[in-house]
């Protein structure tokens, strides 16, 4: 099948609106701007355990929430997922982070375990809503390629 001239001009713009959302994929947010995160306990909220409803779950904005008196005058600067296995009950707890940890950003998540059978994930992540499950790993630039290889 061949495309028309416009057609193909059409497709290769569409192409490079989608590389270059994938180029700013999670770039945008500066102090400036708000971060919302899902906040949660399983414990009082089963859908906020593993797996996730983030369809049914409320969100919270970040820069809304009164710091704990230890934050005071911190901004919200990530969001958190801790997960904590205590005595064989898993709890999963979503929300706010205000402190940035070098080691957990390049590992993305830190587990330790302790005495009496506790075990814990901790999670961060930057960008809105980012402390849901996971998700697939496809970003918005590889699927511009791949609809550029396409229409060529």
């Amino acid at each position: 099948m061949k495309m028309s001239g416009c057609a193909r001009s059409s497709a290769l713009a569409l192409t490079a609106v989608f590389v270059f959302l994938g180029c700013i994929e999670g770039s945008w947010q500066t102090e400036e701007h708000s971060l919302v995160c899902y906040q949660c306990n399983s414990e009082y909220d089963p859908r906020c355990g593993d797996p996730f409803d983030p369809y049914s779950l409320g969100t919270v904005n970040c820069s809304l929430i009164e710091p704990l008196d230890h934050l005071q005058g911190m901004k919200p600067k990530i969001c958190r997922k801790n997960i904590q296995k205590v005595y064989g009950k898993i709890r999963v707890v979503r929300g706010c982070g205000y402190l940035e940890d070098d080691y957990l950003d390049a590992k993305k998540c830190l587990y330790r375990s302790g005495t009496h059978n506790v075990f814990a994930t901790y999670c961060s992540c930057k960008g809105n809503l980012c402390n849901g499950s996971d998700r697939p790993a496809v970003p918005i630039a590889l699927i511009g390629l791949i609809s550029l290889v396409a229409v060529l």
